[in-house]
């Protein structure tokens, strides 16, 4: 009988190399600004098991478009979460390894070795949305993992904006599609007001500098 640890190192491998294999396959958008849409990303086991977290979905009465309004709700993969969800733990171990990380790195031409890793558990609803922004500079690069598959969930996508914040496109959602940008001078991107009839679970992965001030949100290493 394998030991438990055997078991562990194996099932990480499996998902390093599944997401190693499902990143090679990459769309590469250059308007208005570079990004990168996946068709998928982590193991569909993967993305199942973070879709049903028995994390309690918290109640917001006003949504300002700026996450940080409602920042004592936000649900990080820290070592406490961590500790307490397997699968989240899983994630952090895969994109910490050296492996993803130079493949990201040479998809997006920034050496996010030197940086550490914030992954954040979104749960979005109601009259949730984001004002048209840009991601501060801390941010080396942002990868956004969609994970509902609720009736209506497939106009739930990140809209990109024009320089002059006209509406230029919006990702498309779907259960494991990945959507990677950079911080930068013309970045925008948003989640436009909606009234979101379910919830919009999504990871959102970041390379952080490594003067990152909250080191509650990062994950262990």
């Amino acid at each position: 009988m394998e030991s438990t640890h055997k078991v562990e190192e194996k099932k990480e491998n499996y998902i390093v190399e599944t997401i190693n294999q499902n990143l090679k396959n990459v769309e590469h958008r250059t308007d208005p600004f570079d990004h990168w849409i996946y068709n998928k990303v982590l193991p569909i086991e993967t993305a199942e098991e973070l879709l049903k977290l028995p994390i309690e979905v918290p109640e917001i009465s006003f949504y300002s478009g700026k996450r940080e309004t409602n920042n004592s709700t936000r649900v990080f993969l820290n070592k406490e979460n961590c500790s307490k969800y397997s699968c989240m733990k899983d994630v952090v171990d895969v994109f910490n390894d050296p492996k993803i990380i130079l493949q990201l790195s040479n998809i997006c031409g920034k050496n996010l070795s030197k940086g550490k890793l914030r992954i954040e558990y979104t749960m979005d609803t109601g009259s949730f949305w984001l004002e048209p922004h840009l991601d501060i500079k801390e941010k080396m690069v942002t990868f956004l993992i969609y994970l509902s598959n609720d009736p209506g969930s497939s106009e739930w996508g990140t809209t990109v904006y024009n320089s002059d914040l006209t509406f230029h496109s919006k990702a498309p959602y779907k259960q494991n599609l990945g959507l990677m940008f950079m911080a930068g001078e013309n970045t925008w991107h948003g989640v436009p007001k909606q009234n979101i009839q379910g919830i919009r679970r999504n990871l959102i992965i970041n390379y952080v500098t490594s003067d990152w001030k909250s080191v509650h949100e990062l994950a262990p290493k």
